[in-house]
């Protein structure tokens, strides 16, 4: 009897030490189990179907690791968070794929960056990528993505970056934007956007990158991107814009790239610009409407490297302390009725100190006098020179003949007397020279067969007599 008690006891201990047991062996397993040997399926599958909607690989294998045989964490252009093994980041970059992006993207839901730049991608971009509440950098630069902006992704509210360059999209810009506060970078140029600038962008504080140029917006500069305290890229180059530039934006003092070109905007540009934008690299506002002076104040941000205000109606004298801008790489100021006071040989002269010069554009500016000698001492990395269509006199002085980096060199129509220097053969980086329509007298130079890789010369309408040298046979 004492014998069967103590049997059943042990029978009915079991059930109650099973799931004990149990768990203890679980347990014992899993601990036994490396980290990266879990798995999340759902990740997996929603990779998979992003590889089923690519039709095109250039590269041959650039997917090829996508596969059963390796962990999806290991996948090329795949990273994962080393707590939950959930993707992070999904990164195939100019990899030129080709296909569409998979709804399925949104299942993703740990990612924070999603860069598919530089490839082939086209269709639409999928709504499903407003679920993704962790994401901060959406980067389809340079894609043939169509239809329009997803107004969702302002559910994406610690998004940093939008990057939408040089795609197909369509449509207006969601005025929803505004609402994401941590965004520092919004770049839509080089699509077929088209409608207003939304106001509203002028709430996004943080932004320092407003990138809207190649684009069909019309209408004017809304007056509230000037709270945008922190920009310092500001490009709205190649639109429709019109109405002048709202005094406020002038006021952003971090602003270092200045772009509004190619628009219809009008006005004056401030007196004081060269001192409320003080950081100045880059100031390009041609082909416009604006009138007034050029500000002398733009000498006063010595960091400039390009100034293009060319193809305007700007009046005035040019300011000769531009030529304290040591950095200056390109000055167009061509296509403005300039005064006829201004004189070529005081600019270029006040010009030399401008050692990295590169580009110098001044045709068709009413500009008089003559070419001093001193345009030898002009920068040495000198490559294109416009003088064209302008009231020069004189000679071509024999200077000229030490800018030797000079692949582009039109003077054309000008008062210009005198004959073409016999060691124009120099300038032996030259390909293209337009000395037409002048008063040019003498023989052409044989040393123009020195200059072989010269494609164009066009020496029309002068005054020049004797025989075609047999030397150009060699250009």
């Amino acid at each position: 009897m004492e014998h069967k008690s103590m049997f059943s006891r042990q029978v009915i201990s079991l059930p109650i030490l099973l799931p004990h047991l149990l768990f203890y062996i679980l347990s014992t397993r899993f601990l036994a189990k490396p980290a990266f040997g879990f798995t999340n399926e759902t990740d997996r599958e929603a990779l998979l179907a992003i590889k089923d909607r690519i039709s095109y690989d250039s590269l041959q294998g650039s997917l090829s690791s996508w596969n059963d045989s390796i962990h999806f964490c290991n996948w090329n252009g795949v990273t994962c968070g080393l707590r939950h093994q959930r993707v992070t980041i999904l990164n195939l970059s100019s990899l030129n794929l080709a296909g569409s992006l998979s709804p399925h993207v949104g299942n993703l839901t740990f990612l924070k960056e999603i860069n598919l730049q530089e490839n082939n991608f086209h269709g639409t971009i999928p709504q499903e990528i407003g679920g993704l509440f962790r994401l901060q950098f959406l980067r389809l630069a340079n894609n043939s993505f169509q239809g329009g902006i997803p107004i969702n992704l302002t559910r994406c509210s610690d998004m940093q970056v939008i990057d939408l360059r040089g795609n197909q999209l369509e449509g207006s810009v969601p005025p929803e934007l505004g609402t994401l506060s941590k965004l520092y970078r919004l770049s839509l140029s080089g699509n077929n956007l088209s409608g207003n600038i939304p106001s509203s962008l002028g709430n996004l504080s943080a932004l320092r990158v407003l990138e809207l140029a190649m684009n069909g917006f019309q209408g004017s500069i809304p007056v509230e991107l000037g709270h945008l305290s922190n920009l310092y890229s500001f490009r709205l180059t190649s639109n429709k814009l019109s109405g002048i530039i709202p005094a406020q934006i002038y006021n952003i003092s971090s602003i270092q790239f200045f772009s509004v070109a190619y628009n219809l905007l009008s006005g004056n540009f401030p007196s004081n610009l060269g001192l409320t934008l003080p950081k100045l690299q880059s100031f390009v506002a041609a082909l416009n409407r604006f009138s007034g002076s050029i500000p002398a104040s733009l000498a006063n941000a010595s960091g400039l490297v390009q100034i293009s205000i060319g193809r305007n109606a700007l009046v005035g004298l040019i300011p000769l302390n531009l030529g304290t801008l040591h950095d200056l790489e390109g000055l167009h100021i061509a296509r403005n009725p300039l005064d006829q006071a201004n004189d070529i040989s005081i600019l270029i002269t006040s010009l030399t100190n401008c050692t990295n010069l590169n580009v110098l554009s001044l045709s068709s500016i009413q500009i008089g006098g003559e070419l001093p000698n001193s345009i030898g001492n002009l920068s040495s990395k000198l490559a294109l020179v416009w003088l064209n269509e302008n009231y020069i006199s004189g000679g071509i002085p024999q200077g000229i003949l030490e800018l030797t980096g000079l692949t582009f060199l039109a003077i054309y129509r000008n008062l210009l007397t005198g004959s073409i220097p016999d060691s124009i053969g120099r300038l032996a980086n030259l390909q293209e020279f337009y000395l037409y329509t002048t008063n040019i007298s003498g023989k052409i130079p044989p040393s123009f067969g020195n200059i072989t890789g010269l494609s164009k010369l066009n020496l029309r309408d002068n005054m020049l007599q004797g025989s075609i040298p047999a030397s150009l046979g060699n250009c």
